[in-house]
Parts: structure tokens; C-alpha cells; sequence
């Protein structure tokens, strides 16, 4: 998980392959946690765990880090696409009142950015389209709600009103920084 989160097979693959070879044969051929932290390129750092948190959406990585962060409900059955919480388009429509230029040109920054982003079965993803993530979420019922939240890891007491999307992202974006971690066993 770690060589594909952090694009480690991106370049040099055949040095890399015989640098993880020693590695395994040094370590009674097992791969652990302790074997990786050896690796530089391979040590989970507050930076590394920036740069999945930047993946935009459509890139491999952005992919990669919602399909992990979503296998304990995910159902194999289905197809899922990458999909905007909330949307891309409305970032192009005026900015709310109480926002500054200079928030509201930060936030149009980060609205394609893995703490905006889901994994949506498509169906799904077709009836949402550009519906706000307020109006998308009232339109559930109660059993709906609980599991979007789970799924879509919103972070609780959150308002979901585009102008709270400040506040949204960076307190999901720790969310999933702390799942990201646990995702690759760093406390």
C-alpha cells in the first residue's frame, strides 16, 4: 500500500525491486512495518501523507487512497466513481456572502482535492451530479444518512452548507490523514 501511495514503483523500478529484495532477505523474507521505515522512500512522513491528502481528483493516487480508505464497505459488485462532496461546478458560481476573495480563491483550490472527494456507486454518482451536498444529503433518509456518513467519512457536527466548506475540508482532511496512517500502521 505504501509503494502505491507514495508512487514508489514510478521511476527506477528495477533498483528499487532489488533495493526491497535485500530488504526481505535481511528481514527473514517478510515485508514489515519496521523493514519499510528503513526504506526512505518508503517511511511515512507528515509529507508524504500531504501529498495523497493534494491527489486530485481522476489521478491514480486519489484513487488508490479512497479504494483503501473505503474497503470495509465497499461491495465488489459495483462500480464506483470518484465524485466531487461537494461539487466542482458551484465553486465557479459567486462566492457566499460572509466569504472573503482571498478564502473563496483558496477553497476553488482545494475543491478537487482527495478531502473533497468520495467514492459514489454510479448510479449514484448520475443522481447527485451537481446537487448540492446540503440538498443531496437532506434528500436521504435516516438510514441513508448514517451510511453516507461512513462511507463518505464526513466528519461529525459538521455543516455541510457550502459556506462552511472551510471548515469541511480541513476537519475532514485530518480525518483522513489519521485513516491514511492507520491505513499504513502509524499511530
Amino acid at each position: 500500500m505504501r509503494a502505491i501511495l507514495f508512487t514508489y514503483f514510478q521511476s527506477g523500478t528495477t533498483s528499487k525491486l532489488q533495493q526491497m529484495k535485500s530488504y526481505i532477505n535481511n528481514y527473514d523474507y517478510e515485508i514489515t512495518v519496521d523493514m519499510l521505515e528503513q526504506i526512505s522512500d518508503l517511511r511515512v512522513t507528515d509529507g508524504k501523507i500531504e501529498d495523497i491528502l493534494n491527489s486530485e481528483k481522476g489521478s491514480r493516487v486519489a484513487g488508490e487512497a479512497l479504494y483503501y480508505l473505503s474497503l470495509d464497505w465497499l461491495n465488489q459488485n459495483f462500480k464506483y466513481e470518484q465524485d466531487h462532496l461537494h461539487p466542482y461546478e458551484r465553486f465557479d458560481d459567486s462566492k457566499p456572502v460572509a466569504v472573503s476573495m482571498e478564502e473563496w480563491k483558496r477553497w476553488r483550490g482545494n475543491r478537487n482535492r482527495l478531502p473533497n472527494l468520495q467514492l459514489l456507486e454510479g448510479r449514484s454518482n448520475g443522481s447527485k451530479n451537481s446537487m448540492s451536498l446540503i440538498d443531496y444529503y437532506n434528500d436521504m433518509n435516516e438510514e441513508q444518512k448514517l451510511a453516507f456518513h461512513k462511507q463518505a467519512m464526513i466528519p461529525e457536527d459538521i455543516s455541510l452548507e457550502i459556506s462552511n466548506f472551510g471548515d469541511f475540508y480541513e476537519k475532514r482532511k485530518l480525518l483522513l490523514a489519521d485513516k491514511i496512517r492507520r491505513l499504513l500502521y502509524i499511530d
